[in-house]
């Protein structure tokens, strides 16, 4: 075939006979390594180094030329070598559309290099540069492997160990006729294949049958060379003359043999390096022949030139997607394109031929590519990017990739290009909004913003002017605006579920879209008449969608393909691309036309930015931020303009073209906006919103909209900005008060809080430092104040309520607007000089201005906005009509925000807030006016307090904290000045208990929404979960905080324990008290090292042990009726606690051991108590208050805060320096105790220390560590210390769980009796301490949630003592009894017969009305009448009866989702294979760290422990109102209820590791959206390319495995 000279044949034949002892190169991961034979322990040699995971590999003699695979990189890369072994730089051939290259062969005649790729089932060929990439053959691959070359014959050969393993071969140029079967019986595995030149011949491995074959060419005359012998799992073969050489994965060896009888067996190699794929180095490997025709002038083809089996020798070819236009020359690129959008990559998909190859784009930086569209005009792709959160473009080809829109966007979506007008327009469901610009990003503009839910895909039809997109909100719709975003209007709103891609038919003007949770695909014209379903069979989960010509195409999320149909005949369909994963937008393509034109195409329209095309003719368009001039083709940015509030949304008129250009100011989230602001420096504006009780702030575009002050707020009508100082003003109307803060929301502090009935408007003066407020009350009036607060008067009385306030800079003067006056006035800014303005036809004024000669306001009865002459009120004009409930107007200009004051320097130095005071009295010296120098002082927040320095803030010495069910507030008692703030945490749901450290200033506190503990220091920053609560088996009750040893004691009511937690690392240290308690409230005494508790489990008491859980005793067990709160005094050793009955409540005392019990108040009904200085707190739930008595006296009762609803909690806070902590002996640096720290007191009362640890642990030699906790199954109870009394030695600490609390002490040190339950007469104690009736015991059916009732050892104790009990009457009632049987039996057969009669129709109807059936019936948990408990803690106990099923826990019906989606009981994966399991399925281990059970039993590592280790996760929420599920197959509606669901095992590999995740089953879920995190395919039959291939000591086999039927 190829051209050679007589002299190289020669030369050939002398090497063939002289070299006998040839060389081996051969892959070693990270190496390729050349080995003489003859001496292969001290002659390897490195030819390639720095490798990452070299597999397959050739060479090219010749050339001096090396090619191997990289598995992990997914590369293809050669080298230069000389023939001493050194080789140059690596070179990447093929760099893209690779993933598993598991074989590589190099054709020496033609230099061309061939692949095959086990993943994405292809064999390939390209030049030796790389270039003119061709797949061969892509149909009927299942997992190809091996790749041999014969090119004196034009074969190609490769090996299959897929579901029908065998051996092909065909030509090498890829000819379909040329493709034959060659070996397909007693084969397996078939890994190694080499051809033998003189022999035609060819030889292979199977590593599954361990044998070395031989057959002929065509599959004939086939020969066993091996079989068995030792070897283990071969990989790679070949040949040289007569000997064979392969490698053996499970021995890391090369071995040879003779070809012919498989003897003169011999190791060529063994030890630590991994040999792989090998080849023999030798050019009679690589013979050449006396003709080459594609040696000369590439046979003349255009691009390659391929050996072929038949004559001439060769075929010319084309690149893959590329069409061949004669039998010589290729078209200049493909015609038809598809450009395929994947979650990190795009892909070019040819549409000319019929391999349909997805070529990846070279392209950088892809994390969550979306929605795909092209410009036919510049030949570029454009993309949307959800994770980057960006628009990007790229030519076809990958290169001059670049940034369109990169910032201001959130989630952007869909994209469609205006080839056109050359603009770009994208939805963003993060803003809701649909966005355009030009083609290179500039001249951005908001063209649709209301009324959008969840906007995704968009199409345009330029040459109509009309723009289409999809929203699959709460309500799905479709719609439809011309492209300026005018004329909107709904094109379908019924039927639809999850609408998503949508294309438009230029040609015949209809409008397509796929709809993926109604599985369909419909039609319509393109005003939404003539809607007819086109498709409504095996579309599950429809999501990218596009038209070219004929055919529409789209992506299926479920079937990981792409798939066309014909559009008229539907049933014209194919697969385009199947089991390819992360599948989003595409977008199809002719080259060849280029359809559409409006006048926008002729030099823009003449617009200087943006040219919409309408139906009625083009518009011209500016950016936000200019405004259209008057000749409307040009934009210019206004120097001044109109900024309104109305209830729903900010809007902004021009004040320099007669247009006025109402626009909207696209900012999300509005309820009820009351006033507005701006800040020049950054042309920020600011917005109070008293619908969500909020300030916010957002750029003049809407962007970066941003939360500043969200807490405390109840009606913040009137608010202001000090430019100067750089801080925020506003006034509460609920509240009554007004607060500042720095700009950003920080170091809020409160300034007037007293007689400040209603403060309505407020107006600031910042180079004066004064305020001005009007305020409504019973007498309204406008007053001033210095800007910290201070030198309020009243300035303007006889006045209505004013409902718009501004200053006139210039001309010093104050305006307002008279709601009940219904006229517009002025004065000077004292209240002098005052006149009217405008008096009549202002029925309801509302929001004032002043801009140079004008104010402007808004009235609400005319629904305008107005503007006249500040003076006299002349020259009124109307600036815009039509418009409802104005609340503010405000005029942006630089003037507005002139002047300075030395806040303006560094903030003055302050720490925190910096603000100005009034200059002075003005005064006259010679003619010129004088006035004192600027004044100014340093603030802090409320309750922080000014430092010496008068610069920087410290936190309060000792304040009360008390919650209500969504607040944390903090009260500073004896600061006269000091109001209640609510501190700024996010996230409270029902907050339970809260605890202080004085070490971080963290809050601690129960949510009892999730029932897990959360944090966050006192500025809402840093907030985290300490003890989560991911699967529900925690009920969090109390909390206390010990600051010193940073330990956090928490009770949990579900498992009845008290645990324990490190507050500092989060570490779970595990339960001081997990036998007989419930307890509801928690106090600590440092000094002591005690914890007090309230144990409600049968008769409430009080009870105290070491912070270890040791030394437990009972402190006051009697007369507690129903205890509701608990503190300690330290100071005077003392505790309190309240209780309560229908009659009376009351609060006691008494001392740490419970003597000196006595009374403190009566006829009182407390939730929560907390000692501070010298008083007790408490807080009342029913009155909404606070109170406070003197612990001394018992007498000074005062009342602290009223009015205060949905409390819970309150603490008293004296704050400890850091130096008394750290001076602590426990104090976890200096103790070095591993778990606990006891603190105790001697004799001479010196401070001193012991540790101690968690039940179950022990300490160690050191004294100061803990050991392993004892590993007990779940039916076993660990003693706390010491060993099982019958077998000491033994060291374990583990007894039968129906041993503990029997009356008998199994465990040395009693803990199996330590307390232990007692249940009322007639009543059963269950292991866990609950209680059942005596007659449930041993009936055959557990009631017991631990199942103890039914134990063995139980029955066999109750049968003894019941047996005794009886025997005494057993002779008197036997005859009784005997009778009774009788009748008995009678009763029950008559019974049983009318049962059964009523049995078919009764269970139909019960368990409809019942489906769960009554908890107590299915579990009669009986416990002793416990007084004060709450019905919450009666609902948790009595839920505790919960059935089990196989170990898991069942606690509600299980929802079927079939009726939703239509789901299958079959699993949508396909059939698996009867494969043997090589390595079982890792099962759950036991965890030493856990030392009790149950659902609030918590790990070391804070894990927690339940019953099943089977559980559902929620998915991770997209947006607060459609929360969607991971879009993978098992979020669609086809295998809801299969298996496969729950472990999803796709078929495709992301590095090697394998992602799992669960889904919720919610009954109606949102749909699937490209901005969930959901999964790759991440799971492949084993292979090179699995690193479990190289590691494990028994490698899996090279075949599909049961995960293949996934696929």
């Amino acid at each position: 075939m190829c051209q050679s000279g007589l002299i190289i044949l020669i030369v050939c034949s002398l090497v063939k006979f002289t070299l006998t002892n040839p060389s081996l190169i051969f892959a070693n991961r990270k190496d390729i390594r050349l080995i003489d034979v003859n001496k292969p322990k001290h002659n390897s040699s490195v030819l390639v180094k720095d490798l990452d995971d070299a597999a397959a590999l050739d060479y090219h003699y010749d050339k001096n030329l090396i090619c191997w695979t990289e598995i992990s990189l997914e590369m293809i890369k050669c080298a230069s070598i000389s023939h001493g072994g050194s080789s140059a730089k690596h070179m990447s051939i093929i760099t893209t559309g690779v993933v598993s290259p598991d074989g590589l062969a190099i054709d020496w005649l033609c230099n061309k290099i061939y692949w095959s790729d086990s993943d994405t089932d292809r064999i390939e060929v390209a030049t030796l540069q790389g270039t003119h990439r061709k797949v061969l053959f892509w149909e009927d691959l299942d997992q190809p492997r091996a790749v041999a070359l014969y090119p004196a014959k034009g074969l190609l050969f490769w090996t299959d160990w897929g579901e029908t393993p065998r051996i092909e071969s065909a030509g090498m140029n890829g000819d379909s006729i040329t493709r034959k079967v060659v070996i397909n019986s007693d084969i397996y595995w078939p890994n190694g294949l080499v051809v033998d030149y003189e022999s035609d011949r060819i030889f292979w491995t199977d590593a599954k049958h361990n044998y070395v074959a031989s057959a002929d060419l065509n599959g004939k005359n086939r020969k066993t060379v091996i079989e068995g012998g030792g070897q283990k799992h071969t990989f790679a073969l070949t040949l040289f003359q007569d000997t064979l050489y392969w490698t053996d994965w499970t021995t890391r060896s090369i071995h040879s043999c003779n070809k012919q009888t498989g003897t003169q067996r011999k190791v060529i190699l063994s030890g630590s390096l991994t040999p792989m794929d090998l080849r023999v180095y030798d050019p009679a490997r690589q013979p050449r022949t006396p003709t080459s025709p594609c040696q000369e002038n590439n046979g003349g083809c255009s691009h390659l030139c391929l050996a072929a089996p038949y004559a001439p020798g060769y075929s010319c070819a084309c690149p893959t997607g590329t069409k061949l236009l004669n039998s010589s020359t290729c078209a200049d690129g493909a015609q038809l394109i598809l450009l395929l959008a994947r979650r990190t990559d795009i892909r070019r998909i040819s549409l000319d031929t019929q391999d349909y190859t997805d070529v990846v784009l070279p392209l950088e930086g892809i994390k969550h590519a979306i929605a795909v569209d092209y410009d036919p005009n510049e030949k570029m792709f454009y993309w949307s990017d959800d994770e980057v959160r960006g628009i990007h473009r790229a030519a076809l080809d990958g290169n001059s990739q670049e940034d369109v829109i990169r910032t201001e966007i959130h989630h952007p979506d869909g994209i469609a290009v205006d080839w056109v007008a050359k603009n770009i327009y994208w939805t963003d469901t993060g803003t809701d909004r649909i966005e355009v610009a030009r083609l290179n990003g500039t001249s951005r503009k908001i063209v649709i913003s209301e009324a959008l839910d969840e906007p995704r895909a968009l199409a345009l039809h330029p040459e109509a002017g009309l723009m289409f997109w999809t929203d699959w909100g709460k309500v799905a719709l479709i719609e439809r605006a011309y492209l300026d975003g005018s004329e909107r209007k709904i094109i379908a709103n019924t039927s639809l579920g999850w609408p998503n891609g949508i294309a438009v038919d230029l040609v015949e003007q209809k409008l397509y879209w796929c709809d993926a949770k109604l599985d369909k695909i419909e039609v319509a014209s393109l005003d939404g008449s003539g809607r007819k379903e086109l498709i409504v069979e095996g579309v599950p989960h429809i999501f990218g969608f596009t038209l070219l010509g004929d055919y529409i195409y789209w992506t299926d999320w479920q079937h990981r393909s792409i798939e066309r149909a014909h559009k008229k005949n539907v049933h014209e369909r194919r697969v385009v691309i199947d089991q390819l994963p992360d599948l989003m937008g595409l977008k199809a393509i002719d080259m060849t036309k280029k359809r559409g034109w409006n006048t926008c195409a002729n030099n823009n329209g003449n617009c200087s930015h943006l040219c919409f095309y309408k139906p009625s003719g083009h518009v011209c368009a500016c950016p936000m931020g200019y405004e259209l001039s008057s000749d409307g083709h040009s934009c210019l940015v206004p120097e001044a303009f109109l900024l309104f509030t109305r209830k729903e949304d900010i809007r902004r008129i021009s004040l320099e073209t007669e247009s006025r250009n109402d626009f909207l100011i696209p900012v999300q989230g509005i309820k009820e906006a009351s006033s507005i602001d701006f800040d020049i420096t950054d042309s920020r504006i600011y917005w109070t919103d008293i619908g969500t009780k909020a300030i916010s702030r957002a750029y003049m575009n809407g962007s970066h909209l941003e939360v500043i002050v969200e807490f405390g707020l109840e009606y913040p009508e009137g608010m202001a900005i000090d430019w100067v100082a750089r801080n925020i003003y506003w006034a509460d109307m609920g509240s009554h008060r007004v607060e500042v803060s720095r700009i950003d929301g920080s170091s809020r502090r409160v300034l007037i809080w007293k007689d400040l009935p209603n403060p309505r408007n407020i107006a600031l003066d910042p180079s004066e430092g004064w305020m001005y407020i009007s305020v409504w009350g019973k007498e309204p009036h406008i007053e001033r104040a210095a800007l910290d607060g201070s030198l309020r008067s009243s300035i303007l009385t006889r006045i209505g309520r004013v409902n718009g306030l501004a200053i006139d800079f210039v001309d010093r003067k104050l305006f307002w607007a008279d709601l009940d006056d219904k006229k517009i006035e002025s004065s000077d800014l004292t209240g002098q000089n005052r006149r009217v303005v405008v008096s009549s036809e202002v029925p309801h004024p509302y929001g004032l201005a002043q801009y140079e000669k004008h104010i402007y306001w808004a009235d609400w009865t005319s629904r305008s906005i107005e503007r006249a002459s500040k003076v006299f009120g002349e020259n009124r004009t109307r600036l815009q009509t039509q418009v409802d409930y104005v609340t503010d107007v405000l005029i942006y200009h630089n003037s507005r925000q002139s002047g300075w004051n030395p806040c303006a320097v560094l903030n003055g130095g302050c720490s925190d807030l910096c603000l100005a005071l009034p200059n002075g009295e003005k005064h006259r010296n010679n003619g010129s006016m004088e006035r004192q120098a600027f004044n100014y002082h340093c603030e802090c927040p409320t309750h922080f307090n000014l430092k010496p320095d008068n610069k920087t803030c410290s936190a309060p010495a000792s304040f009360l904290l008390f919650s209500q069910k969504n607040y944390i507030n903090r009260f500073v008692v004896d600061s006269p000045d000091s109001p209640d703030i609510v501190l700024p945490l996010r996230g409270l749901k029902n907050v339970k208990s809260i605890d202080f450290d004085p070490l971080t200033f963290n809050l601690y506190w129960v949510d009892g929404r999730s029932h897990n503990i959360r944090r966050s220091d006192d500025t809402g920053n840093n907030s985290i979960i300490v003890v989560p609560n991911p699967h529900g088996k925690l009920h969090p009750m109390d909390l206390v905080l010990d600051p010193i040893a940073r330990i956090l004691f928490w009770s949990c009511s579900k498992n009845l324990v008290i645990n324990t937690t490190k507050v500092d690392t989060l570490e779970s240290i595990g339960p001081v008290v997990s036998m007989g308690v419930n307890a509801t409230n928690l106090a600590l005494h440092l000094t002591k090292g005690y914890l007090f508790f309230i144990n409600l489990l049968h008769e409430p008491r009080i009870e105290r042990v070491l912070f270890s859980g040791e030394e437990r005793q009972t402190v006051v067990a009697k007369d507690i009726k129903y205890p509701t709160a608990l503190t300690v005094d330290q100071k005077e050793n003392t505790i309190y606690w309240a209780s309560a009955d229908s009659d009376d409540g009351v609060i006691e005392l008494a001392n740490l051991d419970g003597s000196g019990r006595r009374m403190l108040l009566q006829k009182v009904y407390p939730m929560a108590l907390s000692v501070l200085n010298s008083h007790l707190y408490w807080l009342e739930r029913d009155v909404q208050l606070i109170e406070r008595i003197n612990i001394a006296s018992g007498n000074d009762r005062q009342r602290v805060l009223g009015r205060l609803p949905n409390l819970s909690d309150v603490l008293g806070v004296h704050l400890l320096t850091l130096e008394e902590i750290r001076s602590s002996p426990c104090y976890p640096p200096k103790s070095g105790c591993s778990h606990l720290c006891v603190p105790m007191e001697d004799k001479l009362d010196s401070f001193s220390f012991r540790c101690a640890c968690p039940g179950g642990r022990a300490l160690i030699e050191d004294k100061r560590s803990c050991s392993e906790p004892a590993i007990c199954e779940s039916n076993q109870f660990a003693c706390t210390s010491g060993v099982f009394e019958s077998n000491p030695g033994s060291g374990t600490r583990c007894i039968p769980l129906t041993w503990r609390c029997d009356g008998q002490e199994e465990c040395s040190d009693g803990s199996d009796e330590i307390g232990c339950p007692s249940c009322p007469e007639k009543q059963f104690r269950c292991s866990n301490g609950l209680c059942i009736a005596s007659n449930l015991v041993c009936d055959g059916e557990p009631h017991c949630p631990d199942e103890s009732d039914e134990s063995i050892l139980t029955c066999a104790k109750w049968t003894s003592t019941n047996s005794e009990l009886q025997s005494s009457n057993k002779i008197t009632h036997i005859a009784s009894s005997l009778a009774a049987v009788f009748v008995i039996v009678g009763i029950i057969v008559t019974a049983v017969c009318w049962r059964k009669r009523l049995a078919s129709s009764e269970s139909v109807e019960s368990q409809a009305m019942d489906p769960i059936g009554d908890p107590a019936a299915r579990n009669p948990l009986v416990r002793p009448a416990v007084l004060g408990a709450s019905n919450e803690h009666r609902s948790s106990v009595h839920k505790q009866g919960t059935a089990t099923t196989n170990g898991s826990s069942y606690s509600g019906q299980v929802y079927d989702r079939n009726h939703v989606t239509g789901a299958s009981s079959s699993s949508s994966s396909g059939p698996g294979f009867p494969i043997e399991t090589l390595n079982p399925p890792p099962s759950p281990a036991t965890d030493a760290g856990v030392y009790c059970r149950g659902p609030c039993c918590v790990r070391a590592h804070g894990s927690v422990r339940t019953r099943t280790s089977y559980h559902a996760t929620s998915y991770r929420h997209y947006r607060e109102r459609n929360q969607p599920p991971p879009p993978t197959p098992c979020s669609t509606d086809v295998c809801d209820d299969s298996d496969s669901c729950r472990m999803y095992s796709p078929p495709r590999r992301s590095s090697g590791r394998l992602h799992v995740i669960d889904y919720d089953s919610d009954p109606y879920p949102p749909p699937p959206t490209p901005h969930s995190n959901f999964l790759s395919d991440a799971s492949c039959p084993p292979s090179p390319s699995t690193e479990r291939s190289y590691y494990n000591p028994l490698p899996p086999p090279p075949s599909p495995s049961g995960e293949r039927g996934n696929r």
